[in-house]
């Protein structure tokens, strides 16, 4: 005997008028699942029709641990396939990318914060992930990191090592950290 599933992934895009920045890419398979926000560092190719491997691995991990719908989010809004850091933060990302983050934010239950390592020796992206951080302080109780199965965090979605599964862990931030946990 055979079984049919069926199941539809609701896509929501909101783009600049111009199409060279994407504030949000929703994902939704299960209304009535937990809700997260996956912040990232700039869009790709991804739309309403397109996946790209991001995108996927975000869904499919998602998906496995319980939720139900994804708004992915980026700290900067430039459509680019690399990351950029040229330019001025304004070019990178306006007003409107800010308004998106938080609009997100008050509508999820997990605020997944999946830029990687990128901010590490990069100024600017430093700087920006900072005010995204300083951005969305009321709702720090969300702030999650991707672990993987060695309990090591601050992971990428394409990151290699989580890539097929994610474990999710509360992020405590710099600022929170007694003296002992900030040397480790």
């Amino acid at each position: 005997m055979s079984i049919v599933e069926k199941s539809i992934l609701k896509t929501e895009v909101i783009f600049s008028q111009d199409k060279q920045h994407r504030y949000l890419l929703r994902k939704e398979w299960d209304k009535g699942k937990k809700k997260a926000m996956v912040i990232m560092i700039n869009p790709s190719s991804a739309d309403e029709l397109l996946i790209d491997h991001t995108t996927m691995y975000v869904v499919n991990n998602l998906s496995k641990i319980g939720f139900g719908s994804v708004d992915i989010v980026n700290i900067f809004s430039k459509i680019n396939t690399k990351i950029i850091t040229k330019g001025d933060v304004e070019e990178l990302a306006d007003e409107t990318n800010d308004t998106q983050i938080l609009k997100s934010a008050t509508k999820v239950d997990n605020i997944i914060i999946a830029w990687g390592k990128v901010g590490e020796n990069n100024k600017k992206v430093k700087e920006r992930q900072e005010q995204v951080i300083k951005l969305l302080m009321e709702y720090k109780d969300k702030f999650c990191t991707i672990q993987d199965s060695k309990g090591r965090e601050g992971f990428h979605p394409l990151a290699p090592q989580i890539r097929h599964s994610w474990k999710l862990k509360k992020l405590q931030l710099e600022s929170e950290k007694t003296p002992e946990e900030s040397h480790n």
